[in-house]
């Protein structure tokens, strides 16, 4: 008796994409949505925090003794990344 071989996996998107190619994270509508609500509220408490907030924020940023500019940076790019995907959110879903 000749053992059958193996059925090979089904391929996925992320398999028969080229190994050159950069790997995505794809997330579904809703996901993106939540992620975009969290980035708001986190963007949100970051500009209406407190000086004390603001001031530990900073000294844990404070690694190469800028912390107040790292956290001005955070906040900065929280922002962004949330605009941007409000942005890709209303393209994709009209």
């Amino acid at each position: 008796m000749t053992p059958t071989p193996p059925t090979p996996a089904p391929t996925t998107a992320a398999q028969s994409t080229p190994a050159s190619a950069d790997p995505a994270v794809v997330l579904d509508l809703d996901e993106a949505a939540d992620l975009v609500a969290l980035l708001d509220v986190i963007e949100d408490w970051l500009l209406h925090a407190d000086d004390d907030a603001q001031a530990d924020l900073a000294g844990f940023l404070d690694g190469s003794g800028h912390g107040h500019l790292a956290a001005a940076g955070l906040i900065t790019t929280v922002g962004h990344a949330s605009l941007a995907l409000h942005r890709r959110l209303r393209k994709a879903n009209p």
